[in-house]
């Protein structure tokens, strides 16, 4: 079945799995042409188009460059059955962690899309879970957990706007970006941090780095050192090279803005409950920073 229907407006579609194997078992070009043609590939580009704000590729460029380093084997189509009826059967676990940090009453009206290649995104409410990740292969727990951090932004996105990173004209607008970015990057980490917890589930980096207090101490405090560097030239109008600096807020190993965020996330609902962080996704990043700015100022509420 290529789509099928999880609870609370959720849809899964694996067409562009499908096409991706034909086309990893005989790569021809009419093979090519059905994966390109499918809505999660799309959203993958899309994806990719709206982060890699100077890229000049085309959806073909994009997609054969994504799967120039994967071959077919029946090792590998196995191993993604597996995960995705690992996700039908987890529905329920998946589903609780996500709602549990999204506003009271939340409904989906969302698609995810499983792909082979790129990454696990979300564009709008909609997600792409990249099926092709080594850590979902190792565990199939990661699927679960990368599925709710990813669920974790359809929802925010239902009550803000993701940010246009193209339409950056001063330091200013680059800092807003960051911020609600980091917001979302949060929410996305704090989703399955119980149910990871829970079951032992720290394959992940971003997690190993939050229970490992020196570290984190040290990811947090680089973070804000970069923020306050922002802060010192908002009217200052962006080149290109500024670009780089999304890079440094996001990139690997550091992962900034998810450590930061994640940590942010914990000590608020530490400090003031679940239901005080769930609020924050409504009332948007400047609520969550300034409600994390009272726990580090130690000022009641």
């Amino acid at each position: 079945m290529g789509r099928w229907r999880s609870r609370q407006g959720i849809s899964f579609d694996r067409s562009a799995i499908d096409a991706c194997m034909d086309y990893l078992r005989n790569r021809t070009d009419s093979n090519f042409k059905r994966l390109i043609s499918t809505q999660g590939s799309k959203l993958a580009y899309k994806h990719h188009l709206w982060g890699s704000i100077w890229s000049k590729l085309t959806i073909e460029e994009f997609w054969k460059k994504e799967l120039d380093g994967i071959d077919w084997n029946a090792q590998l189509e196995t191993s993604v059955e597996e995960i995705i009826q690992f996700l039908k059967d987890h529905e329920r676990q998946w589903l609780d962690s996500v709602l549990m940090y999204l506003p009271q009453g939340h409904i989906f009206n969302t698609t995810v899309y499983l792909i082979l290649g790129y990454d696990s995104i979300v564009y709008g409410e909609n997600a792409a879970l990249n099926l092709n990740f080594k850590q979902f292969h190792t565990d199939h727990r990661e699927a679960v957990y990368y599925l709710i951090h990813e669920l974790a932004h359809s929802g925010y996105f239902r009550y803000r706007r993701m940010p246009d990173l193209a339409g950056l004209r001063t330091v200013s607008n680059l800092l807003d970006a960051v911020k609600l970015l980091t917001h979302l990057e949060g929410m996305g980490v704090i989703s399955p941090f119980k149910l990871r917890m829970e079951e032992q589930g720290l394959l992940d980096d971003d997690y190993k780095v939050l229970l490992n207090r020196k570290e984190r101490r040290q990811r947090v405090q680089e973070y804000f050192t970069s923020l306050s560097r922002l802060k010192k030239e908002p009217n200052r109008k962006l080149d290109k090279e500024d670009s780089q600096i999304l890079e440094t807020f996001s990139a690997r190993p550091k992962r900034l803005w998810y450590i930061a965020g994640g940590h942010m996330a914990l000590k608020i609902e530490e400090r003031y409950g679940t239901e005080r962080l769930q609020n924050t996704v409504k009332k948007g990043h400047a609520m969550f920073f300034k409600t994390y700015e009272q726990i580090r100022n130690n000022l009641a509420v």
